[in-house]
């Protein structure tokens, strides 16, 4: 996907005027980014070569891929998907993306789980939590936010649990599952890259697990956010591949 300079711009931080300087032989100097141009010599740049900038320019190393993968899809609920819904976001590509690896674990048997997320009213931290997070009662529990969205290619034996709080793992049976799987690398998509993605990649490690981010397959409501946040989970956390590699790495199992 291209975007144009302004867009190009912004997603690095910088001044449209500053990208133009550090341009040299169709290249912007320093990034690792290359200048495409229109047939009318405008200038574009590839989406997927800012957003691996980002994943690149920390000192972070590699988990690698495990031999025992299964997937985790968190939150493709209608309180999430649903335009109508306060907690949703525009991720018509990322649920394209999700499906595909989804598609092509059930072909090869890797085990698929989703999360839902849930709401009650009796809980003290869920109250408390309501006030920092509004709409939040779009996750009641039983009510069709919290059910998965009809577009998701699910099967009748794939594994749905259901998680109050942003760590899928707290009060879950999502480690029982992995380890009655004997996996050893969890592939990790879904929403939203600043909250569910992030806690379960900084999580999934101190269970032994490979923790890896599906690039394409994660969204957040705020585009800095989200990059931002991928930048600091590919340093800290978990490794981010692209979903090609991760549908690549399937097919190899």
């Amino acid at each position: 996907m291209f975007v144009t300079i302004k867009e190009a711009a912004n997603l690095l931080g910088i001044s449209t005027a500053t990208l133009r300087r550090l341009e040299k032989d169709e290249e912007v100097k320093g990034y690792g980014i290359r200048v495409y141009y229109t047939p009318g010599g405008q200038r574009r740049y590839l989406k997927a070569e800012i957003e691996q900038f980002y994943l690149n320019k920390g000192f972070a190393g590699e988990f690698g891929l495990g031999k025992k993968p299964a997937v985790l899809v968190i939150d493709c609920i209608n309180a999430f998907t649903s335009k109508e819904s306060p907690l949703s976001g525009d991720w018509e590509n990322e649920l394209e993306n999700i499906n595909n690896i989804i598609a092509k674990a059930h072909k090869t048997d890797c085990p698929v789980i989703f999360s839902h997320s849930y709401y009650v009213d009796n809980n003290d931290g869920m109250l408390l939590w309501s006030k920092k997070i509004k709409g939040i009662e779009a996750l009641e529990l039983n009510s069709n936010g919290v059910e998965l969205d009809s577009r998701m290619r699910n099967k009748k034996n794939d594994y749905h649990i259901y998680s109050k709080f942003v760590s899928v793992y707290y009060q879950t049976e999502l480690l029982e599952i992995l380890e009655k799987n004997q996996c050893d690398t969890l592939i990790i998509c879904g929403f939203s890259t600043s909250g569910s993605v992030r806690t379960v990649a900084s999580e999934t490690i101190q269970y032994g697990i490979r923790p890896i981010v599906a690039l394409e397959a994660v969204g957040d409501r705020d585009l800095h956010v989200h990059r931002n946040n991928l930048s600091d989970i590919e340093q800290k956390f978990a490794d981010v591949l692209t979903v090609h590699d991760i549908l690549n790495y399937l097919d190899s199992e």
